[in-house]
């Protein structure tokens, strides 16, 4: 089983660097207000040789499972209480949680899904 990190968070639009499983990444969280807009996470790595970009911060799913092959490891987004919604503006900061692991997580349970 894997470790949880849990990533800090400020309120607003961010950019910021964090080392997740030995690997130095850039970070970059913005908001598009429009029909199907939200919060969006641009990743790339530190040495520029890779990166996801555009995102979509859905709550409950691994942000970064249809990018497996770039070994990334998981991403979770999780509102409040582990609430199934759209974060809003508003949440960002407060009210939102990214979670990371080098092994797939298991959000319903809060457990890795290898055990």
């Amino acid at each position: 089983m894997s470790d949880l990190y849990e990533i800090d968070l400020v309120e607003g639009a961010q950019s910021f660097t964090v080392n997740l499983g030995g690997v130095a990444y850039r970070f970059r969280i913005t908001y598009r207000d429009a029909f199907l807009g939200g919060w969006f996470l641009d990743v790339e790595k530190l040495d520029g040789s890779d990166a996801i970009l555009g995102i979509p911060m859905l709550p409950m799913n691994d942000l970064f499972a249809q990018h497996e092959y770039k070994n990334f490891g998981h991403l979770y987004v999780i509102v409040g209480n582990g609430e199934y919604r759209q974060p809003t503006f508003e949440d960002m900061g407060t009210n939102v949680r990214l979670i990371w692991s080098a092994d797939e997580w298991n959000t319903s349970s809060g457990s890795d899904s290898a055990s």
